[in-house]
């Protein structure tokens, strides 16, 4: 193992090399190591001595200061009887200072000057010169018995004063040295140390003493050197810079960033920066006129949270006197369908009601927003009708259909109807005018929906079949047989793929491929909803609910639901289903929302009260006759 050999703060591997090193002195006299301690900076004769040198004519401390850079004398350290160059020590006490920490220390030792000069006005000392020899005669001529008597007097307190008042010295942030704590000659050194020894004087006198400092003492300084070499690089550059390197991190990583600092704070809440955010994910919550995008990224991520966890609130809509048969939502309103031949339009944040549309002679099945101020309905009276909510009369009255209107959906200036007279119907509603009518089905059209593009209509029949059409010419582009006996209630498409149901059981096709089927509700399923999110991992949801009361929330890549709703006590018949809600009508002639925009869901699954956790036991059936009707005829054409 290689040997080393320890000089000062040096390390050589090589005797030779210990023995030929040789050290300087920093003053005149030479300063010996033997087998004892370092002298101690107070109480040696040594010290005595370096005073005593200060007597010395003016002319020669003129040449002594013209000169200070250079070392003094060429004298020997003796230590262990090794003799030890100037080298040894030089590297180490004349390291060079780096450019801007150089500035900082020029800036703090003018205001420590200027500190000093006002502490000095005030006592009427005079620490920037030399004390003269007349006027600090009897101060001088401390002997070495006064100094041990000192240091037996009062231990390491004075060492322990000394090092406080350095430390206050050398930070910028101390306000004034407070000399009165300290004998005259320890403020003395403070005073030819910060206004008379250059950088490398320093630097040999911090040598000197942080030898002999005890552990504890060395814990202090380096505690409080650590925090002084820390420099927040990202809070020292300009905003956009800044800006610009924190765009890299997840969102994740700029909350935890924004703990750091305020800067750091302000910085990692930047309104464009989570903008950037925002557009790197899917929002599926509205975005206000001025958003705050930190906000807006938050609501959004805990939207899926609740669907997730089934963390939401509720509002009841009571009105119809009979069953609920339909409704549709927009931004702000709510509209249902019933068979008690009425339309009614709430306000779907208060409740309150703004609309009672009278016209249809029967119940009515379907609902569909046209513009803000234009609504579309289709009834069991074989019409579509056309409101405006702002006189709540009838604008136009679309005849076409020989049968009941069970299912209509929009897409741009289109209407897409699906009547018992086995066709659906394309309708330009601005101009009143029938484009298409979809002919291939042998049986009833029990449900439809449109591609997000609009390029192709999905129906599904009684036939036991689900077929898909070109919206531009009408043609047949495929035919998928799904149900072997019964017929299909309800279809929805998303991306490429389409979900149906037939009695209990929920079917997903990619293309005219089975995907997977769940089977979970009790009784008929009325209505599904199909979201897709990634078509090519195959990731997205779905929404059911049926004759047992239950609304289901699936993920497509499981097997079982991830959530069941609760809330009616009679059959569900038609949900309405869109980012943040659900809305659901059902024979209790109720409507009920299911809002799942409601912020950080709690760390505990909300306890659903006793009053929905009873309803899986109902029984199917109601006594209306469009229901009837419906059930009735699907059973005939099978």
């Amino acid at each position: 193992m290689d040997t080393f050999h320890r000089v000062g703060s040096a390390h050589y591997q090589k005797e030779l090399d210990v023995q030929q090193l040789k050290l300087p002195l920093l003053l005149q006299q030479d300063t010996s190591r033997s087998t004892q301690s370092i002298p101690n900076i107070f109480a040696s004769q040594n010290s005595l001595e370096r005073l005593s040198t200060l007597r010395e004519t003016q002319t020669q401390r003129e040449a002594r200061l013209k000169d200070r850079d250079r070392w003094i004398g060429a004298g020997l350290y003796e230590s262990d009887n090794k003799s030890v160059s100037q080298d040894a020590v030089s590297r180490f006490v004349e390291m060079p200072v780096r450019r801007h920490m150089q500035e900082e220390q020029m800036s703090k030792e003018a205001r420590r000057a200027e500190k000093l000069k006002a502490l000095r006005k005030k006592n009427n000392k005079s620490l920037t010169s030399f004390p003269s020899r007349a006027k600090n005669k009897r101060k001088l001529k401390w002997t070495t018995d006064d100094f041990q008597s000192r240091e037996a007097t009062t231990g390491r307190s004075e060492m322990s004063k000394f090092s406080s008042v350095y430390t206050s010295a050398s930070a910028g942030d101390a306000d004034e040295v407070d000399t009165a704590r300290l004998p005259e000659e320890a403020t003395q050194i403070i005073s030819w140390y910060i206004d008379q020894w250059t950088d490398t004087k320093k630097n040999e006198f911090l040598h000197k003493l942080v030898l002999k400092l005890d552990p504890r003492q060395h814990y202090f300084i380096s505690s409080f050197l650590s925090l002084k070499h820390h420099k927040d690089i990202v809070g020292l550059l300009p905003d956009h810079l800044a800006l610009k390197i924190l765009q890299y991190l997840s969102p994740k990583e700029l909350l935890t960033a924004g703990q750091v600092s305020k800067r750091w704070t302000r910085l990692a809440n930047d309104n464009s920066l989570w903008r950037a955010k925002c557009e790197e994910t899917t929002l599926e919550i509205p975005v206000p006129s001025a958003p705050e995008w930190k906000r807006v990224y938050k609501d959004n991520l805990y939207l899926r949270l609740n669907w997730n966890k089934g963390y939401y609130s509720t509002v009841d809509f009571r009105g119809h006197t009979h069953s609920v048969l339909c409704v549709t939502c927009d931004e702000n309103r709510l509209a249902s369908g019933s068979s008690d031949k009425t339309i009614k339009v709430w306000d779907i944040h208060t409740g309150h009601l703004q609309h009672t549309l009278k016209g249809h002679s029967k119940g009515v099945w379907c609902l569909q927003f046209f513009t803000k101020l234009l609504l579309v309905s289709g009834s069991f009276d074989s019409t579509i009708r056309v409101w405006n909510l702002r006189t709540g009369t009838t604008t136009r009255t679309l005849l076409g259909h020989t049968g009941q209107i069970w299912c209509l959906k929009r897409h741009g200036p289109y209407i897409v109807s699906g009547s018992q007279d086995k066709t659906a119907k394309v309708w330009d509603i601005g101009r009143s005018l029938l484009v298409h009518t979809l002919v291939g089905h042998n049986a009833a059209v029990f449900s439809l929906d449109i591609a997000e593009d609009g390029s192709l209509i999905v129906t599904g029949s009684a036939d036991r079949s689900v077929r898909m059409w070109r919206s531009t010419t009408g043609q047949i582009v495929k035919v998928v047989w799904v149900s072997p006996t019964i017929s299909i209630m309800a279809v929805s498409y998303s991306r490429g793929y389409f979900a149906c149901s037939y009695d209990g059981t929920i079917c997903l096709y990619k293309g005219a491929k089975l995907v997977k089927t769940f089977n979970e509700h009790r009784k008929r399923v009325e209505s599904v909803n199909l979201r897709i999110v990634d078509a090519e991992q195959g990731q997205g949801y779905i929404i059911s609910a049926g004759k047992d009361g239950f609304i289901k929330y699936w993920d497509i890549t499981q097997d079982d639901s991830v959530q069941t709703f609760t809330g009616h006590r009679e059959p569900i018949n038609c949900i309405y289903v869109d980012e943040r809600r659900i809305a659901s009508a059902s024979y209790d002639h109720k409507i009920r929302v299911w809002d799942f925009n409601v912020g950080m869901p709690p760390i505990e699954k909300p306890h659903n009260d006793e009053e929905e956790t009873e309803i899986g036991g109902e029984q199917e059936g109601s006594s209306d006759e469009e229901e009837d009707g419906k059930e009735t005829e699907t059973v005939s054409l099978i």
